[in-house]
């Protein structure tokens, strides 16, 4: 993941707020449940920022968190997803 990538969430996959289950991620093969920052995450996957400004943006909302470690835990959880094909990256 480099800080110029363009996340986006790819056709047939959508995030969506289940009243029983929270948020889910609806992919082509079913429904991933999403826990701890993983909705704000996909949230910002919109195709129009960066992983630069989502780590920018996820350090201002989580401030007491360590910087690096937010975004490495954001690369990884995304590199997770582009190798499932569920987010690419422009």
């Amino acid at each position: 993941m480099t800080p110029a990538n363009v996340p986006r969430l790819a056709r047939g996959c959508r995030l969506s707020e289940d009243a029983a289950q929270g948020w889910v991620l609806l992919i082509p093969e079913g429904v991933l449940r999403l826990s701890g920052p993983g909705p704000r995450i996909l949230q910002r996957c919109d195709g129009s920022r960066t992983f630069a400004d989502i780590v920018r943006e996820l350090g201002d909302e989580f401030a007491e968190a360590d910087a690096a470690r937010v975004e490495a835990e954001t690369s990884a959880f995304l590199e997770r997803l582009v190798e499932r094909r569920i987010v690419v990256l422009e």
